[in-house]
């Protein structure tokens, strides 16, 4: 169940949760941006019952990237809800693989993977794969698309919904005892529920990677 704990009205609240499963989610392929993949009939019943989460909850706003996958995730939720708004935001994307996308399981993708993330618990953030984004181009645009909500949903209740490793580089740029240092501890299940309460020009997360409604039937 989602947090109950009483929120001072002055709080803008925001759930920003990743999409369902799609096939290239199931087999291990990279995705990233370029990729608009769809949700597979796991990935659906994963946002049916993620709509069903939400469905006793004040949610003003629905948001999604402008991806497929991402909009399906919020389309189907947005059926659970009643009289919400819905909004897409481009900064929301995944994260661009660049050459690694669509490359399934392999030494030479594994080896690759292994490199950049080394790069990255290196501290190197600046670094990419040829013709993707760094991390830094990322956290650029997600600071950007958070700052972007609260200064336009202030004051209200907003389900966003994004992608993984893009959850990972949000999640650590904008809270509160966060860096990017943490981004690898940072789970990102399909539909996991981040729970990040704005007040006071502070960012403070107290649900992280919450999967619980995929525990109920479907």
């Amino acid at each position: 169940m989602l947090t109950t704990d009483p929120t001072p009205p002055e709080a803008t609240v925001l759930y920003f949760v990743r999409h369902g499963e799609t096939e290239y989610n199931r087999k291990g392929i990279v995705q990233g941006s370029g990729i608009d993949s769809v949700l597979n009939e796991t990935g659906r019943s994963q946002a049916q019952r993620l709509g069903r989460r939400f469905a006793a909850e004040s949610i003003d706003v629905v948001y999604s990237s402008t991806l497929v996958r991402a909009k399906q995730t919020a389309d189907i939720v947005t059926k659970h809800l009643e009289s919400v708004e819905r909004c897409q935001l481009d900064d929301l994307r995944e994260m661009s693989w660049g050459v690694l996308e669509g490359e399934p399981p392999s030494d030479t993708r594994d080896s690759s993977l292994e490199e950049i993330k080394t790069f990255w618990s290196n501290g190197k953030y600046g670094h990419a794969v040829d013709g993707g984004e760094s991390i830094l181009d990322v956290r650029e645009r997600a600071v950007r698309a958070a700052q972007h909500i609260v200064e336009v949903e202030g004051g209200r209740n907003i389900l966003a919904v994004t992608h993984g490793r893009f959850l990972r580089v949000l999640l650590a740029s904008i809270c509160e005892d966060y860096d990017l240092s943490h981004m690898s501890t940072l789970g990102h299940s399909n539909t996991c529920v981040n729970r990040v309460v704005y007040r006071d020009g502070v960012f403070r997360a107290d649900l992280l990677n919450c999967t619980s409604h995929l525990a109920t039937a479907a």
